[in-house]
């Protein structure tokens, strides 16, 4: 996309042309529409943190804004905080907010004075965490005057010089070897504008970044040599790249506005190399370099405004800048007057509109390897931050939760990544973040994670910022073993988070944001692990975004384990296409994740509630219940990376993956098809390195159409030679309510119910229940083990 092609949101165009017509009464508490960020705080929410901060939908392009908050619903002027003359549509207050029951509001200044929208209450709990807006006069007299500035200022540089001399030594040498190893390389040329025609750029845009990402990357690997080492040699190759890459035309190829990847490249590794080599630039080549890197922090800048970004943010590719502009700014902050607001506006972002894909639990929609990249994209600049002036940016309830998105839903030793794009690269390269997250918040699960990935600090700047020898690994064994994340859909659970022999853990995901972005059509999908195998997994390959493989297949429903209505499948890329985990339960003997998917198919569907109880440790009953808009087939999808046994009559899978398998019965319907083939449709193009390896899917379809169809699986992943081990299973039919019967070879046994009807007291099995979904576990003496009510109170 170029300058002239750069277009602002229809709804800021809207509002725009409505305040220079003169309106004097802007239209206040609108709903959001699907690329702008909710209110926060939303009605009746709790905070975590105080003050909060405080995001409104905005009125117009020049409105200027009030915002009260008050103890007094009426907003008395005793008892209230008014904050006057803000021009954007967020704001955090400089002092905290004391423990209580708050509104809020927001007005706009009009010509008769301020207009107001309506009391938003909120809760400030007394254990909320101080986290007010800065004062940036302090935090940037604390940033060094000299350099460098980013990551090792002060103290820090002779702490990793002496790591660098001693724990460290071994990473450092292998670092500067292959530095040296760069030295006088050729380097890429400049590259030209992107193919006009669409179905050229993805291969186009795959040799763009294949070809310039490395050299970039050798750029600031040589300067971070040249600071621990003293080498300049290094730091010499290091600058010697920064002279040739900051010679591109920022008005050319590689504007931000032609095409935005080698900007944002250059600029993440340019701003550190280059703070980290300063010293060897003459005035003259500094002269040379500074105009360029200003005017690529320029289009950043340019760019995130535009939108606002603080209200929204929801464009992947952007997500990087606020960092990158914030890293320049403090690179900069002594000597650029522009860097101070580069700065501030870059903290504003993070502490109110950022990010995009995920809220307070620290969940992602795009997945974990989408996650992965952009947490260390986001975790340098909250580190350099950190360093340099102080303000922790991991006081934000998002970045405290967000390393436990990695560790429940990507564990070390797990097989791929599901969901999103990317899902079928290894975790293991997830370690560096996680290190980086272990030192920030002192985690020892955390570095857990990081050593079963095998990392090892040393080789790159975000390990050795973070670098901290004294943190020792715990396993998250003692962690809880089931964990939520609602604001993006996923809900994992374990038997043994953290133990890969006895491990075996489920996710389902189903995503209030729908199919948008780097997210796939896989509303109500689930993935099954056990004993570091993957045995129900998420497919497909991501060539290039929206190549042929990757839009027919890899974010389609087709391509994970969810339902297709009439061998459709949910609709693809848009907002409006989305589910969410309603309920969750993590107990002792049960556990339990309720999705609803309905929307997702694009009115063909009024229904499709995918409710799963884990019967501990390892048993997965399944119950789908769903009703479309008129009579319709489905079918039941399962994915395997090897061939599945089919039992047709039995109605009964069997997936292998050595040492680990599954078993799979259906109990409902009683009739069903089932194909199986192992071919991608279409298969994957060739233009990444890395083997292609197809993969199995399997449909169990209805035979007959209908408005309404349940079905009831039972998943039982198991050890290879522990077969003996599986229960019995029976369906079970009562009045409201349908279940399965588990008896175990011991005699132990579980009831699992799931209400079906209007009923308010549902029986089953001999079990009677007002709650929804209700189970129990009785020993081999018949005396009670276990019980799961989700909203509801009673089991007789």
């Amino acid at each position: 996309m170029n300058k002239k092609q750069f277009l602002l949101p229809v709804f800021l165009i809207a509002s725009a042309i409505a305040w220079a017509a003169g309106s004097s009464k802007p239209k206040l508490d609108p709903t959001p529409g699907p690329s702008q960020k909710p209110y926060h705080p939303a009605d009746n929410q709790t905070v975590e943190i105080t003050p909060p901060p405080f995001i409104w939908v905005p009125a117009g392009r020049d409105a200027t804004y009030v915002l009260q908050v008050s103890q007094d619903e009426s907003f008395a002027k005793g008892r209230t905080r008014t904050f006057a003359g803000l021009k954007r549509a967020v704001f955090v207050p400089r002092e905290t907010l004391a423990a209580g029951k708050w509104f809020w509001r927001y007005g706009v200044e009009t010509k008769d004075g301020p207009m107001f929208g309506r009391a938003r209450p909120f809760t400030v709990p007394a254990k909320a965490r101080a986290f007010p807006y800065p004062d940036f006069d302090k935090a940037v007299q604390q940033v060094p005057r000299d350099r460098p500035r980013l990551f090792f200022g002060g103290e820090r540089l002779a702490q990793v010089r002496a790591a660098a001399k001693g724990e460290l030594k071994n990473a450092v040498r292998d670092l500067v070897k292959s530095c040296e190893r760069a030295i006088g390389e050729k380097l890429v040329p400049e590259p030209d504008y992107q193919p006009k025609d669409p179905m050229k750029r993805g291969p186009w845009a795959i040799r763009i970044m294949s070809t310039t990402r490395p050299p970039m990357d050798m750029m600031e690997s040589c300067a971070l040599a040249y600071l621990l080492t003293g080498d300049q040699r290094l730091g010499l190759e290091a600058k010697r790249r920064l002279l040739y890459f900051f010679s591109w035309d920022p008005e050319g190829p590689t504007s931000f506005f032609a095409y935005d990847e080698p900007p944002m490249w250059v600029m993440m590794r340019g701003s550190r190399a280059y703070d980290w080599t300063y010293d060897l630039f003459t005035p003259e080549e500094r002269a040379k370099v500074e105009p360029n890197m200003k005017a690529r922090a320029l289009q950043f800048l340019k760019r995130l405004q535009r939108a606002p970004f603080e209200n929204s943010p929801y464009d992947s590719h952007a997500g990087r800048l606020p960092g990158f502009l914030g890293e320049c700014a403090l690179s900069f902050i002594h000597d650029w007057p522009e860097a101070r607001e580069w700065l501030e506006y870059s903290t504003l972002i993070y502490m109110t509109g950022y990010p995009a894909w995920g809220g307070d639990d620290g969940g992602w929609q795009e997945g974990p390897s989408y996650w992965g990249a952009y947490m260390s994209f986001a975790t340098h600049f909250v580190v350099a931050l950190r360093q340099a002036t102080g303000i922790d940016l991991m006081l934000k309830p998002f970045f405290r939760n967000t390393p436990f998105f990695g560790l429940y839903t990507a564990t070390p030793y797990h097989e791929q990544r599901p969901f999103g794009d990317g899902c079928e690269v290894s975790p293991s390269g997830l370690g560096q973040i996680l290190y980086a997250f272990s030192s920030l918040t002192h985690d020892p699960h955390l570095r857990w994670f990081a050593d079963e990935c095998g990392f090892r600090p040393g080789a790159d700047p975000l390990s050795v910022a973070t670098y901290d020898p004294s943190l020792k690994a715990r396993s998250p064994l003692e962690l809880p073993q089931a964990r939520v994340f609602p604001v993006a859909g996923l809900a994992s659970i374990h038997t043994a988070l953290g133990d890969r022999e006895r491990d075996i853990d489920f996710l389902m995901r189903s995503s209030p944001y729908g199919s948008v972005s780097h997210g796939h059509a896989d509303q109500n999908a689930f993935v099954i692990n056990a004993f570091g195998r993957s045995l129900a997994i998420a497919t497909g390959y991501y060539p290039w975004y929206g190549s042929p493989h990757h839009h027919q297949w890899t974010r389609a429903t087709r391509s994970v384990n969810s339902i297709l209505v009439d061998g459709e499948g949910q609709v693809q890329r848009k907002p409006e296409a989305k589910g969410a985990i309603i309920a969750f339960v993590c107990g002792d003997g049960y556990d339990y994740a309720e999705g609803e998917a309905g929307e997702a198919y694009g009115g063909k569907l009024k229904r499709f509630r995918r409710h799963v109880v884990h019967v501990r440790p390892g048993v997965f009953v399944m119950f789908d219940d769903l009703e479309a808009k008129k009579p319709a087939t489905f079918q039941w999808l399962l994915h395997a990376y090897e061939k599945i046994a089919v039992e047709e009559p039995a109605r009964t899978l069997r997936v292998r993956r050595e040492p680990a398998a599954m078993e799979v019965r259906f109990l409902s319907p009683s009739a069903l098809s089932f194909s199986q083939t192992d071919r991608y449709e279409p298969e994957p193009e060739r233009v990444k390195k890395g083997e292609i390896k197809n993969t199995w899917h399997l449909a169990a379809g209805t035979t007959q159409p209908s408005a309404t169809m349940q079905f009831v699986t039972v998943l039982m992943p198991y050890r290879i030679g522990n077969e003996a081990s599986l229960p019995r299973t029976e369906l079970v039919r009562g009045d409201g309510a349908i279940g399965v019967k588990l008896t175990a070879p011991d005699g132990t046994e579980d009831i699992v119910a799931f209400r079906t009807g209007d009923v308010k007291t549902a029986t089953c099995a001999g079990l009677r229940s007002d709650a929804r979904v209700f189970a129990r576990g009785t020993k081999k003496d018949g005396s009670v083990a276990r019980r799961l009510l989700v909203e509801g109170g009673k089991l007789e």
